[in-house]
């Protein structure tokens, strides 16, 4: 195992920097097409509690994956072919994780239409020992770590939900079955397990508790109803669970709650909230599933999901009463006839017609519609869910709805002392084309008592883990709210630092904040990042501290909370920060003890992150893991101590890729015409000769130089894959590029040619063969630049907006919101619709300088683009041929913003090199692009070549 101290880390650098001038790229075979297969993607990581045993997901290209299960403190690995969602038993002893099956093998199941399941491998951490149990359909370890639950799969064509489970003994190995179980839900961090049955025709339907020590099973109820969401509370011996009825009045399923107290001491206290037996609690409501019950900490109120009841339609009403009857004349018999038309045929006929009249396909649309009727149905399902929030009290039975007109979304903050209720509704009509802003109101959940806390909020709020305060960014500043006292205080005014981040998009009222890292415990304070710091800030609003000196060096500092259960910094304990410097890219960890500066751990040449805050403590021992990748290293786990001075490699990915020449990223300084100092990532080609001239692909979008150290695994199916680009011998360049107020367009045109004209002084590159490469906003600016100049050969644009005008009036159909937002408070930075600015709309317009255009421009659209209104590649495509320029658009049926279906993917990645091939290299051109291919042959003609990948 290669150990890998701060010192090694550089030393490790230099060298491989030496080794690279010295090795010439001839010596080592670039990359084909045949061997992007056996490339691995390294996937997140699950540490056991005692930090001896790492488990890893590792994807390949060619779908060969794999589950690695590490030794961390030696080379002992084992390899699980299609493993994936490993689980660590609590002692650290055992192993569970699901097992897959081979591409090839899913694709024949599906082609037979036989289920795919998955089976489950036990993993002894102590002996080796491996087993591998067939179908299961999920599994769980008991909280004490002794007992494994698992759970088939339901047969077919199986009325009920349930299936075969088996418990076992870890110790003895010893088993129990139990039939037709619908969800298992161990007891937090005890031994007894709930179950619920879900039988056919729901026959002996229920909930059972079982107890693996003594082997005692106990029907806690049964009734003839599906059970749904069992919850224990945490550290208890709590159990709640909804089962369901109906009745005649109404179509929605209602749910009677459950609970039950203490169940380690016996069958415990059961105690029952059925809104059928008491009306008055729950008026015109049901219990809703969408809300799983969840406890207050100390177990003596339950909420509850509750929603206005949905009644039968009257219509259905009467259709139903005259069923009744005409079923009661047909039983008897030729009595029902009418004697002068014997046949019957007219009026029957007429009444059949009227009966099986169908409902008009329309929708219809308002301009009166708060939310459009397209966002109406994106959202139907969640509307039909949304629900509020109630508080049962157990000891006295009472049911608090602490909803009510003041809740479009409601909010349970720790501990179950506070509900946080939004309301949207004042600010509804301005929210059709601006931000939504939001009037906060706290609800006391033993009281019900309702108080506004703060109008006109737009930002997230947040509570603290004790749940005393709600916290919020307003302005230029970070706000608390006291709960228990009723105050609220702007609590980083007149501290000094930054926290508004101007690199994000702007809104036209509210800008974004750089977010919180933290509360110490008893939500004493709160830890804030700003630009460049992160700063502790008292709760109460009575003062706060820098704890890192980042703005200094323009060093960005995180927080990061390694330990994954710790809800909260011990101010007693060290905290330890990610590092990150903004114009040298370096990257690593520090650490502040209590009481003093943080000091450097790790700092180099590199990225490092994974666990979503890119340092992770074993639960039990002082082993911390962390990820640390460049574009010529594959990314790896490293273990080590608290100093991470002596961490040790633990993966090793792609170990091959020193038999391939490889390409090596370094940064490019400019500024923009403006003045805007910034920065980019040139990567080399990966056949890079001193002295040569190469071509280069620019592919931009917004920020994009912070990606200098990412890996990149040759993937087709990426089909923007910067790698494949540098081992076909291009120079690839990822500018910065940012925004001044109405010209999105104008100011990537303003960005974009210096930060070129600097990688074009080093001599490195061909002027007259360079390529532009951009989707979605990136395939905006493409689109945009070519019409206003020509400094490059070719371009491709993917998705692009093309008429600024027309796209405001368009739909984001995924989400069926109007793309007037997009403009006005987004991405656009527009401010107005173009009918107050029509200059600014008209100039930024790709579709309006179309006359201009000299580059040829390759564009590419989903038929179903959900995004980008499809019409946009239409537009400019009809435009292109009326002013008879040279564009090629590839249109995939069916696909959205991205491709999904692999073929398509693969074709476009391939047309993408065929493209700057032809313009950048000078390879022949296909008819594709030179003629293009008539409607008849492509359809009926031989498909187009394409690269394998094995």
């Amino acid at each position: 195992m290669k150990s890998l101290s701060h010192n090694h880390l550089l030393v490790i650098l230099a060298v491989g920097a030496a080794w690279a001038a010295e090795t010439s790229a001839q010596q080592r075979p670039t990359l084909t097409p045949d061997d992007y297969g056996q490339w691995e993607t390294l996937g997140q990581a699950t540490l056991s509690p005692d930090g001896l045993w790492l488990a890893v997901g590792i994807s390949r290209v060619n779908d060969e994956d794999e589950l690695r299960v590490h030794r961390t403190d030696s080379d002992s690995v084992v390899v699980v072919p299609f493993g994936r969602s490993p689980r660590f038993s609590e002692d650290g002893a055992w192993l569970a994780y699901a097992i897959g099956i081979s591409p090839d093998e899913r694709e024949a199941l599906r082609e037979r239409r036989e289920p795919v399941r998955n089976d489950m491998g036990l993993l002894s951490l102590r002996t080796g020992d491996q087993e591998t149990i067939e179908e299961i359909s999920s599994f769980s370890f008991s909280g004490d770590g002794r007992h494994l639950a698992l759970r088939r799969y339901e047969p077919e064509e199986q009325e009920g939900a349930g299936a075969d489970a088996i418990v076992r003994s870890l110790a003895s190995g010893a088993s129990i079955s139990f039939g037709n179980v619908g969800a298992l839900a161990w007891q937090d961090e005890g031994h007894l397990l709930a179950m619920t049955v879900d039988a056919e025709d729901r026959v002996g339907n229920g909930v059972r508790l079982y107890d693996p020590e003594s082997g005692r099973i106990s029907s806690l109820d049964t009734d003839d109803a599906e059970y749904r969401e069992l919850s224990w509370r945490e550290e208890a011996a709590d159990l709640a669970v909804l089962k369901t009825y109906t009745d005649d009045e109404h179509e929605d399923t209602a749910h009677v709650a459950l609970a039950w107290r203490n169940l380690d001491q016996g069958d415990g206290e059961a105690l029952v909230l059925d809104p059928r037996e008491s009306p008055t609690l729950l008026p015109g409501q049901r219990v809703v599933e969408h809300r799983a019950p969840s406890w207050s900490e100390d177990g003596s109120i339950l909420f509850l999901g509750y929603h206005e009841r949905i009644p039968v339609p009257e219509d259905e009403d009467a259709r139903g009463e005259e069923g009744d009857e005409a079923e009661g004349d047909e039983e008897q018999g030729d009595a029902g006839e009418d004697e002068e038309d014997p046949d019957g045929d007219e009026e029957r006929g007429e009444a059949g017609e009227d009966e099986e009249e169908e409902r008009a396909g329309v929708e219809i649309w308002h301009s009166l519609d708060v939310d459009p009727v397209p966002q109406q149905r994106v959202r139907e399902r969640q509307l039909r869910q949304r629900n509020q929030i109630g508080a049962w009290r157990l000891d006295d039975g009472r049911f608090l709805m602490l909803g009510g007109d003041h809740a479009d979304q409601t909010t349970l903050l720790e501990g179950g002392g506070h509900v946080l209720n939004r309301d949207e509704t004042p600010y509804d009509v301005d929210a059709m084309f601006n931000q939504q802003f939001y009037d906060l109101y706290s609800v006391d959940a033993r009281s019900g008592a309702e108080s506004l806390v703060r109008e006109r909020i737009t930002l997230a709020v947040q509570g603290s883990p004790e749940g005393r305060y709600a916290i919020w960014f307003e302005g230029e500043d970070w706000w608390s709210h006291d709960l228990s006292s009723g105050e609220t205080r702007n609590i980083t005014e007149g501290l000094g630092g930054t926290f508004v981040n101007l690199d994000l998009t702007p809104t036209r009222e509210q800008m974004p904040a750089f977010g919180l890292a933290g509360w110490t415990e008893d939500d004493e304070s709160v830890l804030i990042n700003d630009r460049w710091d992160v700063w502790e800030v008292q709760a109460d609003g009575s003062g706060g501290r820098r704890l890192t000196q980042g703005a200094e060096d323009e060093v960005r500092y995180r927080a990061m909370q390694p330990d994954p259960e710790a809800e909260a910094f011990d101010p007693g304990e060290p905290i330890y920060y990610s590092t990150y410097g903004q114009w040298t890219k370096e990257a690593g960890f520090s650490r502040a003890r209590p009481g003093q500066d943080p000091e450097s751990l790790i700092r180099d040449d590199a990225s490092y992150g994974s666990f979503g805050g890119a340092l992770r403590k074993a639960r039990d021992a002082d082993v911390f893991v962390f990820r640390r990748e460049r574009f010529d290293d594959s990314p790896d786990y490293f273990a080590a101590g608290p100093d991470l001075d002596d961490a040790s490699q633990v993966t090793r990915t792609n170990p091959f890729q020193d038999d391939y020449a490889w390409g090596r990223t370094e940064l490019v300084e400019y500024e923009n015409e403006w003045g805007r100092r910034l920065q980019g990532a040139l990567t080399y080609p990966a056949d890079y000769e001193p002295g040569r001239r190469y071509p280069m692909i620019v592919y931009h979008y917004e920020l994009l130089s912070q990606g200098l150290h990412q890996y990149q695994v040759p993937d087709p199916t990426r089909y923007y894959n910067q790698q494949i680009w540098t081992q076909e011998g291009y120079f690839v360049f990822r500018p910065d590029i940012v925004y001044r107020d109405r010209r999105p367009g104008q100011s990537n045109v303003e960005t974009l040619r210096p930060a070129v004209a600097a990688v074009l002084e080093t001599g490195l590159v061909d002027p007259e063969r360079i390529g532009l490469i951009g989707h979605s906003w990136g395939g905006y600016q493409t689109t945009f630049f070519v019409t206003q100049d020509d400094l490059f050969a070719s371009a491709v644009a993917g998705a692009p907006l093309t008429n600024l005008m027309s796209m405001y009036l368009s739909f984001y159909w995924n989400s069926g919101g109007t793309d007037a937002r997009i403009f006005e408070i987004s991405q656009g930075r527009m401010q107005v619709p173009w009918w107050e600015d029509w200059d600014s709309y008209f100039n930024n317009s790709p579709v309006h300088h179309i006359e201009n255009l000299d580059t040829p421009l390759l564009m590419m659209f989903g038929t179903e683009d959900g995004a980008v209104e499809f019409n946009q590649g239409v537009e400019f495509y009809n435009a292109a041929r009326r002013a008879g320029k040279h564009m090629v658009m590839l249109v995939y049926e069916g696909e959205n913003h991205g491709l999904a279906e692999e073929p398509n993917q693969l074709d476009y990645q391939n047309r993408i090199l065929e493209w700057f091939g032809h313009y950048l290299k000078g390879e022949p051109a296909p008819d594709w692009i030179t003629k293009g291919v008539p409607y008849l042959q492509q359809k009926d003609g031989p498909r187009t070549r394409r690269r394998v990948v094995s």
